[in-house]
C-alpha cells in the first residue's frame, strides 16, 4: 500500500512538473486531458470532468468613499466564483462584475471546492430561501451594511441599513400596536414592540413627530411559540410571554407582510434588501445564465439583478389593495383599469392612469425610513398632496439646490434620462425635504419619472374655486376626503384559532390559525377624523369575528361579530382600553384612488354610511339639535336579536358615541356636532347642488335666511315650478 501511495505521489509531481506551465495559467482542462490519455493507455479509469479554473480580478473602489478598495473587505484581490457560476449577470451597475462576489456573499473566493467556498456564505438559515441572500435584515450587516457601503456614512440618508432596519416595513409597529390596542393586549395607542428589539441610538428622536426612543421585541403568545420563532427576536434574544391570542395572531399570520419574513405559501419574494431590489418571474424560476441554477426549481429570482428603483409590481407584492391591477394574491401587473370581484371596471387612480409608479410619489424616506422608529404610518410618510399641487392660494414650497453634492443631484444620478442640477428648485415636503424628482421649471410644477424619465406637468390650486372656495372644507378637510373615489373593502376576514396545533412542531404551528380566503370589494369612502386632525377616508372594515376550537375541536365564538365577547376563552378581553369593540374598527386611510372629480355632494352630507352610521335610513327630528334624530337600519337582524340596538356596519351612533375603536392617535368617527352640522347642510343641497352656489359662503347668514319666510315662499315657489 505505501509503494503504491509513493508511486502515485510521484507520477502526480511528474505529471506537475511536465505541465508546469500550464497549471500555474490554470489550463486544468489541458492537464486533465493529458492525464486521462495515460490513464486510458493503462486501462485505468480517468478522472472525473474538473471544470476549468477562471478567475475575476476584484479592481473595484467604492464610489463615495475615500478609495475603499472592494478587495479590502474580504482580503481577495482574485476569486475563482466564476469557475461555476460562469454567465452569472452582473447585479447592477453599482455593483459592476470588479466587486467581485464575495464582498456580498461571503464564502472562500479561492476555493473551487462547492463546499468549501460556500461554508462561511453570509444568510439567514430561517429564512427558507436557501444560502442565496445575504441582505436578511438578521445578516445585513455583514453585507450591504459595511463601512462605507450602505453603512458609516457622515450623510445620514446614505446609511440605508440603518434606516430600514427601524422603518415601518421592518419592525410592524403599526400593526402590531393596532390589533394590541384593539385586543386589551396594551393600554397605549402608541406602539411597544416591533418585530424584534431595536434602540434609536442616533442621537435624533423627534417626538413631536410621534418617534420613539426604542421598541421591545413582541412577545409570544406561549413559551413554545417562543422557542419556535426566537431566531426573530434580535440581539436581545429574550422576549416575555404574553399569553395573549393577539401575539400569536400577529406573529404567524401577520408578520408573512414583514420586510424579512419568508411569504406565504405560492407567493415569492426574496428578504430584507432583496424584497425590494430583486423581481421574480410570474412562475418563480431562474431565466438567467448561471448553469448552477435550477431551471425548474421555484422561489430564484428571475436574474441575479438587482433594481435600484422599485417597480410597482414589487410594491404590490403586500400592498395588494392600493396598487394598479388586479387586486388577488400574485404579484399585480399594470393594467389601463382596475378590475374587482363583483364590481367590473373601477377607476384608475389619476396618478396611475397619467403614467407615475409609486415610487414617483413617494420619497426614499417615506419607504425605507427616515432613521426613526414611529407607531403608525401616518406618521412616516413625509409626503402629502399639498406637497406637490399646494392648498388654495398657498403654492408649494421650494428651496434651490446649492451644494453639488446634494443628495437630490446624488439621487437623481439613478433615474433614468435625467438628473438634477445646482440652482434646480425643488419642491419640500411636509419635512421640509427636498423632492427629489418634483421642481420647479418656468414657474410650472413637474414631477419627473424616476424609472420612466417622463415629464409630467402638475397642477398648483392658485386660487379659492369650487370646492375648495367653502373654508369648511379647505379647514377641516384632507383632500382625499372628496377626492378619492373608492377605498377597499375586506370581505369575510374571519379568523379561526386551533390550540392543539399550536402544541405541535413549528411546521404544523404555522397552521394553527385558518383565514378565510382573501376577498377585496370596493365602497364609496366613508369618512371620520384621521389622525392629523381633519376629515379624511375611513376604511369600510366589517366586523371581523374569532372562533376559538375548543380540546374537543368544537368551536367557541371568542368574539363576536357585533364586537361583543362571547367567550371568555382563557380570559382573553376583545375590547380596547377605551371601552368599544375590539372586532369593529374605524380606521383612517389614504386610498390610492385619487381623481381630479370629486365625489357629490349628497354622498356625504345625506349619507349614513358616509358619516359611519352604517346601511339605513335617517331619520331627522324637527329640531336641527340631533339630540332626537335617529337611523333605521337596513339589516335588522342583530336588533330582532338583542345583539345591538345599530346597523352591523355602524362605526358610531347618530348621537356621536363611538362604536368602533381606532388605534390610530388622534383619529375617531365622527361626533354629534360634526354630524348634525354636515346633515343640515343637506338639507339645502336638493336646491343649492353647486358648489359656486353663493349660500355657501356664509353658513351662518344662510341658516339666518332660512328661517324667515321669504325663504319658505322662494322654496315653495321653486317646489311648484317643478
Amino acid at each position: 500500500m505505501f509503494k503504491l501511495r509513493t508511486g502515485l505521489l510521484f507520477f502526480v509531481a511528474a505529471v506537475l512538473s511536465a505541465f508546469a506551465v500550464q497549471a500555474a495559467e490554470n489550463d486544468w482542462q489541458t492537464w486533465q486531458q493529458l492525464f486521462n490519455k495515460m490513464q486510458t493507455e493503462k486501462g485505468k479509469k480517468p478522472l472525473a470532468p474538473y471544470p476549468r479554473i477562471k478567475s475575476l480580478d476584484v479592481t473595484a473602489v467604492l464610489k463615495g468613499s475615500a478609495g475603499t478598495s472592494v478587495s479590502s473587505y474580504r482580503g481577495h484581490y482574485q476569486e475563482k466564483c466564476i469557475t461555476c457560476h460562469d454567465g452569472i449577470e452582473e447585479v447592477s451597475a453599482g455593483h459592476p462584475r470588479e466587486f467581485g462576489c464575495t464582498v456580498c456573499h461571503g464564502g472562500n473566493g479561492d476555493s473551487v471546492d462547492q463546499r468549501d467556498a460556500h461554508a462561511t456564505l453570509i444568510y439567514d438559515p430561517n429564512a427558507g430561501t436557501g444560502k442565496r441572500n445575504p441582505s436578511s435584515l438578521t445578516v445585513v450587516e455583514k453585507s450591504c451594511g459595511q463601512l462605507q457601503c450602505h453603512s458609516g456614512h457622515s450623510q445620514a440618508d446614505r446609511n440605508h441599513i440603518q434606516r430600514v432596519k427601524k422603518s415601518m416595513m421592518a419592525t410592524m409597529a403599526g400593526m402590531i400596536s393596532g390589533l394590541r390596542y384593539q385586543w386589551a393586549a396594551q393600554s397605549t395607542r402608541a406602539a411597544k414592540h416591533g418585530v424584534y428589539s431595536i434602540r434609536d441610538d442616533d442621537g435624533t428622536v423627534p417626538l413631536d413627530r410621534g418617534a420613539l426612543p426604542q421598541l421591545e421585541a413582541l412577545p409570544f403568545s406561549t413559551a413554545l411559540e417562543g422557542r419556535q420563532y426566537s431566531h426573530l427576536l434580535g440581539p436581545s434574544k429574550t422576549a416575555r410571554v404574553s399569553r395573549h391570542i393577539g401575539d400569536s395572531l400577529l406573529r404567524q399570520r401577520c408578520f408573512q407582510c414583514h420586510l424579512d419574513s419568508p411569504p406565504a405559501p405560492g407567493q415569492y419574494r426574496s428578504q430584507g434588501c432583496a424584497a425590494c431590489h430583486f423581481s421574480y418571474s410570474p412562475d418563480a424560476l431562474y431565466k438567467g445564465g448561471d448553469p448552477t441554477i435550477p431551471r425548474t426549481e421555484k422561489g430564484h429570482p428571475a436574474f441575479h439583478k438587482m433594481t435600484t428603483l422599485t417597480p410597482n409590481a414589487i410594491c404590490t407584492q403586500c400592498h395588494k389593495a392600493t396598487g394598479p391591477g388586479q387586486i388577488k394574491q400574485e404579484p399585480l401587473e399594470i393594467e389601463n383599469v382596475l378590475s374587482f370581484p363583483g364590481q367590473g371596471q373601477v377607476l384608475q387612480d389619476v396618478h396611475f392612469e397619467k403614467g407615475f409608479e409609486c415610487i414617483d410619489c413617494h420619497t426614499q424616506y417615506d419607504i425605507m425610513g427616515d432613521g426613526n422608529l414611529y407607531s403608525k404610518q401616518n406618521q412616516a410618510v413625509e409626503i402629502r398632496c399639498e406637497t406637490c399641487h399646494g392648498s388654495p392660494g398657498t403654492p408649494p414650497a421650494t428651496a434651490e439646490v446649492t451644494d453639488p453634492d446634494d443628495r437630490v443631484i446624488r439621487l437623481s444620478r439613478h433615474y433614468n434620462g435625467w438628473t438634477n442640477a445646482v440652482k434646480d428648485k425643488m419642491i419640500l415636503s411636509a419635512r421640509q425635504q427636498k423632492m427629489t424628482n418634483v421642481k420647479l421649471e418656468k414657474n410650472q410644477v413637474v414631477t419627473l419619472g424616476k424609472r420612466s424619465g417622463r415629464k409630467f406637468s402638475t397642477p398648483v390650486l392658485r386660487a379659492k374655486k369650487g370646492g375648495h372656495a367653502i373654508a369648511a372644507h379647505n379647514d377641516k378637510l384632507e383632500c382625499t376626503a372628496c377626492h378619492s373615489q373608492w377605498v377597499p373593502e375586506c370581505k369575510g376576514c374571519h379568523a379561526l384559532f386551533d390550540p392543539i396545533k399550536s402544541t405541535q412542531d413549528s411546521s404544523s404551528s404555522k397552521n394553527s390559525w385558518k383565514l378565510s380566503a382573501d376577498s377585496f370589494d370596493v365602497k364609496t369612502p366613508g369618512l371620520m377624523v384621521g389622525p392629523r386632525g381633519k376629515v379624511a377616508p375611513m376604511l369600510p372594515q366589517i366586523p371581523r369575528p374569532l372562533t376559538v376550537l375548543d380540546e374537543k375541536g368544537n368551536p367557541l365564538a371568542a368574539l363576536g361579530g357585533n364586537g361583543d365577547t362571547h367567550n371568555r376563552y382563557k380570559d382573553w378581553r376583545f375590547t380596547n382600553p377605551h371601552g368599544y369593540s375590539g372586532a369593529n374598527l374605524a380606521y383612517s386611510v389614504t386610498p390610492h384612488s385619487i381623481s381630479k372629480n370629486v365625489r357629490s355632494c349628497a354622498s356625504c352630507h345625506l349619507s349614513p354610511e358616509t358619516l359611519g352610521l352604517g346601511e339605513g335610513a335617517i331619520l331627522l327630528n324637527k329640531s336641527s339639535s340631533g339630540k332626537n334624530d335617529a337611523v333605521e337600519p337596513v339589516i335588522r337582524s342583530e336588533i330582532v336579536q338583542h345583539q345591538s340596538g345599530y346597523a352591523p356596519d355602524a362605526k358610531v351612533t347618530i348621537r356621536g358615541e363611538p362604536l368602533a375603536g381606532t388605534g390610530q392617535t388622534g383619529a375617531r368617527p365622527l361626533n354629534q356636532e360634526e354630524i348634525t352640522r354636515i346633515l343640515r347642510v343637506g338639507n339645502c343641497i336638493p336646491c343649492h347642488d353647486r358648489y359656486a352656489d353663493p349660500i355657501y359662503q356664509n353658513m351662518g347668514k344662510s341658516y339666518a335666511f332660512e328661517k324667515k319666510i321669504a325663504h319658505r315662499k322662494l322654496r315653495n315657489k321653486i317646489l311648484t315650478q317643478q
